[in-house]
């Protein structure tokens, strides 16, 4: 998966995530036209990218740059040569595009998956790139009982405690986000809101949140939560 935010060059075809302010929503694509160089405070100079941004049907729209320090992007992988085949999953019916995941998820919900996720790595009750992102759909009940067999092998001090406490009152909303966002993505695509459907969904969606939040995870690393 891309990382967020790689640097661009004029040409660069890109698919947003954030725009401060919200002028502009999550997925949509854009070309970059180029760079250009802005005041910021203390006397420094900053930049910015000059895009042009399209609709659906590939009418351009608006020209609102990117500002790299408040702003969010990807590359598009439909002009990535070489790169299509790694990262475009649309030919699979229970495998989430990037596009599509960055699609259903608001600016908020990913900052909350992101703290979620940031919370069970600081528990360290079990290894993240194996088993990361274990609790994003289960609700508190799962969660109690986990930790609560957990108790029986080894101690969690204080800190860890508060942690733990953290995480289960934040799961319910969690499990929320992804059930929420899974029927959202099946209503885009037109398929039926099955039980199976939606479960199977919330599976790929978690898997492509947990490697999203590994691509980006050293600004998450220790922030408080």
């Amino acid at each position: 998966m891309s990382k967020l935010n790689p640097e661009l060059k004029t040409g660069d075809r890109i698919i947003l995530v954030h725009m401060d302010g919200e002028s502009l929503g999550t997925g949509i694509k854009g070309e970059v036209t180029g760079i250009s160089k802005t005041p910021s405070f203390g006397g420094q100079n900053s930049y910015q990218y000059n895009v042009r941004w399209f609709d659906e049907e590939g009418n351009q729209f608006s020209q609102l740059s990117l500002l790299p320090d408040a702003d969010a992007w990807i590359m598009d992988p439909e002009f990535q040569q070489g790169k299509i085949q790694e990262i475009n999953f649309k030919n699979l019916d229970d495998l989430i595009s990037k596009g599509d995941f960055l699609a259903v998820f608001s600016k908020k919900d990913l900052e909350e998956v992101y703290k979620f996720l940031e919370l069970e790595r600081q528990i360290g009750s079990h290894n993240m790139v194996l088993e990361g992102g274990k609790f994003l759909m289960t609700g508190p009940s799962y969660i109690e009982d986990f930790f609560k067999l957990q108790r029986y092998n080894r101690d969690y001090d204080e800190d860890k405690e508060i942690l733990i406490e953290k995480l289960i009152s934040r799961s319910q909303n969690m499990r929320d986000i992804f059930i929420r966002n899974a029927m959202k993505y099946l209503e885009n695509q037109d398929k039926e809101l099955s039980i199976n459907n939606i479960q199977r969904t919330m599976i790929r969606l978690a898997q492509t949140a947990k490697e999203f939040w590994m691509n980006n995870a050293d600004k998450f690393l220790n922030n408080e939560l």
